[in-house]
């Protein structure tokens, strides 16, 4: 047979022999209450669970008789699951280049193929004249099947399912079926989505068993009139052998019959040569039905059945259906007439330990998880889901753009096959098939054409196809410019708020957010694709984006780039688990580390700027009116709930972060309104600073989150501003100063501090006779490089824009201290020292530091710090020590409790805050920087106390070592512990990761620093 014997895998044209047509799920129940109450269906039997499994090198190294050779050495495999998880072969991670070499359609001689088997034996009750087919969810990359030693047929594309009628293979008692899956084939030049390359049956396998007449697919069209009031479900029904039968449609509302309609198969004319046999169309109408929205999803379960003309049901189907009305009006994505905002998030199918095998209970824990981070909307990068995934967001309220698995990016030029022809088949069936299968999901608001793969003649085809045949959707497509003539949204990637952006392979700038506002002949909504990319300690300047948002209505949000770091699951030598990233299974082309971009670790333990997405998309504004009395402005940005279920809690903290008032009371907003509330009528002014700390909660369990969860949170600013200064003592008394072994010994209360003479540095700290640091405190101008800061450096190139190489250029990793002179005044307790440091020989640092040593146990300390015109703007100007000693806990007053950075902070909230030593460092899978404070006035470390302004971390991994360690496991923990506190402290950057993307406010541009700080 020419399938099985050639190499159809490298011919574009050719995607499938003996597959079924797609459509929207089946389960083929056979009693109209089975459907209305949905759940599984007794014509549906699982396969999946435990298979037999061969690894070949190649699709040429496989027995010809494998199926049957008794002999074959073959294991047991998990299905669903990836062969390379279950110890064969190894997965490779590329975020752009294919890990072959590119000559589409060709793939590799060496191509790792899988051969699975299992038997099954039919249920008694499946009739024997009736149809028999086997469903596989996804399997990647090709693969053939047979069945009982029968050719079925063969498919690719592995993000949909592919169906194939086992009727005519069947036998009486045991069968078997056996599938041939090839690692790479033509089609994995269109699936290059920056994520493991991995193989396999990784989604379900099922049979599902159908009468001789039934039902072939259905598709429902829910709409509204005019007024977004009364409802309109128009159903196209597609039968087999549906002569002289008819089908019914009844909607339900809970168990209540709200619509039903009789129709008999075959429709009225449609053209001069008539209608369709075996189709009919059937509408219901609704007075006035609830709507759907991700705040509010309402869903009706409707249900199809084919009947006989004595009424008798032949088999029947159910669809959860929800009325809503897609349009764009005045240049803005409406649902049910109101502009939306996009609170999104880009989501890959992924799991630690089963990889592409997602199974339904992890998909549900995310997107809760989202909904209670106030995310709103899911773009499925970069191809369909697996089934269940829709019904979830159905369910739970999460708008979704399904996209097509297509992604060329990998390819020079990037849309190299979107004109080709031999290549047309193939990306129009992507799109076709993904719009036939989830058709019916009011949860998908927007189909996708594909990502970065260019802008062709083929997606002209994509496009105009799926209008035709669902025009009560928007498309989106960002290729070729984000606003070429397939896309009903401008959508671009990483685009700045304010800043126009060079593009190597082209003299057009990447424009702007606000510039595509201003743009005179364009009215497109404007949503980003991908933004704010989430790698690593990340998500600076995200606020930003949000108050852009909110300014300009065309600019509707967008989705984060993305949600789950793909780390996966791997013991090291030493029998510690970490999470492994690209080359660490042996793959030699990768992109290392460029897979860990989420906002949540591979488990779902949350990234510190999960926290800051979920304060910048609250759906809930707020504004401080007035001090004398307290009150406050709310304003919901909810479009149709109101707050019956929440309420608002607030108190108030001094200046010493200690509550000195608070209330409930309940919250009565409906959509969109702004209320004015009083919170306490008696609150009067105050002579200190003092915060309002609002939340609004959740009063009652929803099906995402339980009562008590904050949906959103504000803290404002009360009374008069501190000036954070270090305070001097009312009478001061220097301390006891002696000349020592080389040093200068300074004595006051329990206190001993050691400056040494040569170094200028305090080598020791004691209190009551016990030593307080391991190391000398001193300046600090290096942070370990965050992702951000290495850019796409040591992947494949050094890139000379990125902050960690120019910090490297300049020196600024091994500087060479000089200490310039140590200067004693007795009389008044004062020392200054002067520091200077070196790059091959050239000053670029120098630094002051005035000591101010009082009897009563306190170093005052100023610094002053003048950096080099040559050096590019510093990661950080601070101190470090290493305290010999290491507590349970840590104290301060400042932000918290969470990790926060001068670029990300708006979701850490002043107060004074305890938290454990462990729990104040961020466990990035490749480590970095991490676990700073902003905004500290006061830190308790056991019996040390840091008074002043300042930015502070604390861990037991030092800067170097955090430097160097690429995972986790190579860390280890050190004695004592290390404190890093800065007067000044650049931001973590994050609009995207390959670029210098921290924001000018937040780099440290001026050539002269001084801050404060005590040590008492």
């Amino acid at each position: 047979m020419y399938v099985t014997n050639t190499r159809v895998w490298e011919s574009p044209e050719i995607t499938s022999f003996n597959r079924l047509r797609a459509h929207t799920p089946l389960s083929s129940w056979r009693s109209e209450f089975c459907a209305q109450v949905g759940g599984i269906s007794s014509s549906v039997m699982s396969l999946d669970g435990e298979w037999d499994f061969s690894l070949f090198p190649s699709p040429d190294s496989v027995p010809e008789n494998w199926m049957a050779d008794e002999q074959l050495p073959s294991q047991k495999i998990t299905v669903p699951g990836n062969w390379q998880l279950q110890g064969h072969d190894f997965p490779i991670y590329t975020n752009v280049k294919y890990p072959f070499p590119c000559n589409p359609p060709f793939v590799p001689k060496e191509n790792p193929t899988g051969c699975y088997q299992t038997t099954f034996e039919l249920p008694e009750n499946w009739e024997q004249e009736s149809q028999t087919r086997v469903i596989f969810d996804g399997v990647n990359s090709a693969f053939y099947v047979w069945c009982n030693g029968e050719f079925v047929g063969y498919s690719q594309d592995s993000r949909l399912a592919a169906e194939f009628d086992l009727s005519p293979y069947l036998i009486e008692g045991n069968n078997t079926l056996s599938v041939k899956v090839l690692r790479w084939c033509d089609g994995s030049y269109m699936e290059g989505q920056d994520m493991w390359w991995m193989s396999g049956i990784f989604r379900s396998v099922r049979l599902l068993n159908k009468p001789v007449r039934h039902i072939k697919d259905v598709k429902v069209t829910p709409d509204l009139d005019a007024a977004y009031r009364d409802g309109e479900l128009k159903i196209n029904v597609d039968t087999m052998n549906g002569d002289g039968l008819s089908v019914k449609t009844s909607l339900y509302d809970g168990e209540k019959e709200i619509a039903s309609n009789v129709t008999e198969v075959g429709t009225a004319p449609v053209d001069e040569k008539g209608g369709y046999s075996e189709r009919c169309f059937a509408t219901l109408k609704t007075n006035n039905p609830k709507k759907w929205s991700a705040e509010a999803p309402n869903l009706y379960r409707l249900v199809v059945s084919l009947v006989t003309s004595e009424g008798d049901v032949i088999e029947c189907e159910g669809y959860d259906v929800g009325f809503r009305k897609i349009e764009v009006i005045g240049g803005q994505l409406c649902i049910n007439g109101q502009a939306l905002m996009i609170r999104g998030v880009n989501k890959h199918e992924h799991d630690p330990t089963t990889g592409h095998a997602e199974s339904l209970e992890r998909v549900e824990q995310d997107l809760k998880l989202m909904k209670q981070h106030n995310f709103n909307a899911v773009r499925c990068s970069h191809y369909p889901n697996q089934p269940g995934f829709y019904s979830l967001c159905d369910r739970l309220g999460l708008y979704v753009v399904d996209e097509a698995n297509i992604e060329t990016h990998g390819m020079t030029p990037m849309g190299r096959i979107a004109d080709d022809p031999q290549w047309a088949s193939a990306f129009l069936e992507r799109m076709t098939r993904m719009v036939e299968r989830d058709f019916n999901h009011p949860s998908i608001i927007i189909w996708s054409l594909g990502n970065e793969s260019g802008y062709g003649s083929n997606h002209n085809a994509m496009y105009q196809w799926t209008k035709r045949v669902d025009p009560s959707r928007v498309i989106q497509y960002e290729g070729g410019g984000s606003n070429t003539s397939v896309t009903d949204i401008i959508c671009p990637m990483y685009a700045r708020t304010d800043a126009d952006q060079e593009q190597g392979h082209t003299n057009e700038p990447k424009l702007s957010l606000k510039k595509w506002v201003g743009i005179g002949d364009e009215n497109r909504p404007i949503i980003l694709c991908e933004y704010a990319h989430a790698m690593g300690n990340s998500l600076g300047g995200f606020a930003e984006y949000w108050d852009a948002f909110r300014a300009h209505p065309r600019l509707q949000g967008g989705f984060i780039w993305d949600w789950v770091d793909q780390g996966l699951d791997k013991i090291s030598e030493d029998g510690v688990h970490y999470w492994a990233y690209g080359g660490d299974f042996g793959d030699e082309i990768n992109d290392r580390q460029f897979c860990i971009n989420g906002l949540v670790f591979p488990d779902r333990t949350p990234h510190p700027t999960l926290f800051e997405a979920k304060r910048a998309q609250q759906p809930f504004s707020f504004e401080l009116v007035s001090s004398q009395p307290l009150a406050i402005k709310v304003t919901s940005e909810h479009l149709f709930v109101d707050t019956a279920h929440h309420s608002l809690d607030w108190n108030v903290i001094d200046d010493k972060g200690a509550v000195i008032r608070s209330g409930e009371l309940s919250l009565n907003l409906t959509a969109q309104q702004t209320q004015l509330i009083e919170l306490d009528s008696e609150f009067g002014l105050l002579n200190a600073e003092a915060h309002l700390n609002v939340a609004i909660r959740l009063q009652q369990d929803t099906n995402w989150a339980n009562a008590g969860h904050i949906v959103a949170e504000h803290q404002a600013t009360l009374g008069k501003k501190l000036q954070l200064e270090v305070v001097e003592s009312k009478t001061f008394v220097p301390a006891k100063f002696e000349q020592v072994d080389g040093g200068l010994r300074v004595t006051a209360a329990d206190n001993q501090w050691y400056i040494n003479a040569t170094t200028g540095e305090v080598e020791s700290w004691k209190k009551a006779d016990r030593e307080q640091l391991l190391s000398p405190i001193r300046d600090n101008f290096f942070r370990a490089p965050l992702d951000n800061d290495i850019g796409v450096s040591e992947v494949d190139r050094q890139d000379p824009n990125a902050w960690m190489v120019r910090w490297q250029n300049a020196g600024l990793f091994d500087l060479e201290h000089r200490c310039k002179g140590v200067e004693v005044n007795v009389a008044i307790g004062e020392v200054r020292v002067r520091h200077a440091y070196f790059s091959a020989d050239k000053l670029v640092l120098t630094s002051v530091w005035d000591y101010r040593f009082t009897q009563q146990g306190e170093a005052q300390v100023s610094v002053s710090v003048d950096v080099d015109n040559s050096m590019p703007p510093m990661p950080r100007i601070g101190a470090e020590m290493h305290l010999s000693e290491c507590p349970q806990s840590v104290a301060w007053l400042g932000r918290g409790p969470h990790e926060n950075y001068p670029d990300r902070k708006a979701s850490a909230d002043f107060g004074r805050w305890i938290q454990p030593i462990a729990s104040m460092h961020t466990p990035y899978i490749f480590p970095s920087d991490n676990g700073l404070r902003c905004d500290t006035q006061q830190l308790q470390i056991g019996d040390i106390e840091l008074l002043g302004h300042f930015y502070f971390s604390v861990s037991q991994y030092g800067q170097q070592q955090l430097a160097r360690a690429k995972h986790t496991y190579e860390l280890e923990r050190q004695p004592g512990l290390f404190v890093y506190f800065d007067g000044f402290h650049m931001g973590v950057g994050g609009d995207d990761s390959w670029t210098p993307s921290v924001r000018p406010e937040y780099r440290l541009l001026r050539n002269q620093y001084q801050w404060k700080f005590v040590l008492k």
